[in-house]
């Protein structure tokens, strides 16, 4: 996707003392309308920033005070995976991107999540290119697992190491050790990078979800037959019940259904937010600059500083900068509009059904 505008409407003029504090509100939140967007930027690499969510702050944390009880996991036990969760993700999306990129794609920004990462990746508008990129993230952890499992074999000399909880991501029962029988602290490291690497390989192939690699993967195989369209609603709508059954798993089957339970969740608002805006886009045809088939509508002059006019030549919406909105709901999702944006797209809608 393109870089996003931070500033919004908490942007003060020159005088303002709290312009600062403001600025910074208006970097972390945006317009405050998309909470997909709320987060801070770490660090950028090779012009890919990368962003960590609120929420996956609130959860590092959270994660880190519940060491703090006798009867929970201890923090030697419980920081190697959340190191683990860290690296493995970036090298996961960092994988998208350079797809991306490779193919003649943009790429962009990262954003670090509770349950996982987003790329947010411009891929070519084929079917091919969508699968190479949605691909390339679950090949570079294929990629890492004789790092973590040709050790952790070796080392421990027994095949019961590489047996863990996915649900609550611990390992076997029993505490790993040494050939010599000697219990150390890396191990466990070496054992969280196998476990949540597995996890990410597992989720992202075989759960047709969004916002998981598989539901692109099988949006991809579905567009080599059907329309981009189509292809996307059907991706959408199995989502949707794969996020049913999974809720459902957790919540009544599995004992440690937490970890399930929250992906069904997290997978549900994805998928849910995506058939919006899928069905909102299709809406939209009738919205001029989006269809050429609006006969009430004609424009004063040409490309970006055009004019939308309606029948009694009086002027509604400038052609750029409907267009500009359009692109930025395909990219990033409705959500993403801010007040204006979406005062601006209420008013040219208005406006086309009255032509009708």
């Amino acid at each position: 996707m393109s870089d996003r505008d931070w500033k919004s409407s908490y942007d003060s003029e020159d005088g303002d003392r709290l312009a600062k504090p403001k600025a910074i509100l208006a970097r972390i939140f945006g317009d405050g309308e998309n909470p997909l967007a709320w987060g801070f930027t770490i660090f950028t690499i090779k012009g890919i920033r990368v962003r960590i969510h609120l929420l996956f702050i609130v959860y590092l944390l959270s994660e880190l005070i519940f060491t703090l009880p006798g009867n929970q996991e201890g923090f030697v036990f419980v920081w190697p995976r959340l190191l683990a969760m860290i690296i493995l993700v970036l090298a996961h999306e960092f994988g998208h991107c350079i797809a991306c990129r490779r193919i003649g794609g943009q790429a962009n920004e990262i954003m670090l999540w509770p349950l996982g990462g987003l790329a947010m990746c411009t891929v070519p508008e084929d079917w091919k290119s969508e699968l190479k990129v949605a691909f390339a993230g679950p090949m570079m952890n294929l990629l890492l697992i004789p790092f973590f499992a040709v050790p952790l074999y070796l080392l421990t000399g027994t095949a019961s190491s590489l047996a863990f909880n996915p649900m609550t991501l611990g390992a076997s029962a029993s505490e790993l050790v040494l050939t010599s029988g000697q219990a150390t602290w890396w191990l466990e490291v070496i054992r969280a990078f196998y476990s949540i690497n597995m996890v990410l390989i597992v989720f992202n192939l075989c759960v047709p979800m969004y916002p998981m690699d598989s539901a692109r993967i099988l949006q991809a195989v579905l567009w080599r037959k059907r329309s981009q369209s189509k292809s996307m609603f059907l991706t959408v709508n199995i989502g949707i019940g794969v996020a049913t059954v999974l809720g459902l798993l957790g919540m009544f089957v599995f004992d440690d259904g937490k970890f399930l339970l929250a992906i069904a969740i997290f997978g549900g608002i994805v998928c849910s937010i995506e058939k919006r805006r899928l069905e909102f886009l299709q809406y939209g045809q009738m919205i001029p600059g989006l269809s050429s088939e609006g006969e009430a509508w004609k424009t004063g002059s040409t490309e970006n500083n055009a004019t939308l006019v309606d029948e009694d030549d009086e002027e509604i919406v400038p052609q750029g900068e409907l267009d500009r909105i359009l692109s930025k709901i395909s990219d990033t999702g409705i959500e993403s509009l801010s007040r204006k944006d979406r005062r601006t797209l209420k008013r040219a809608t208005e406006s086309s059904r009255k032509s009708e």
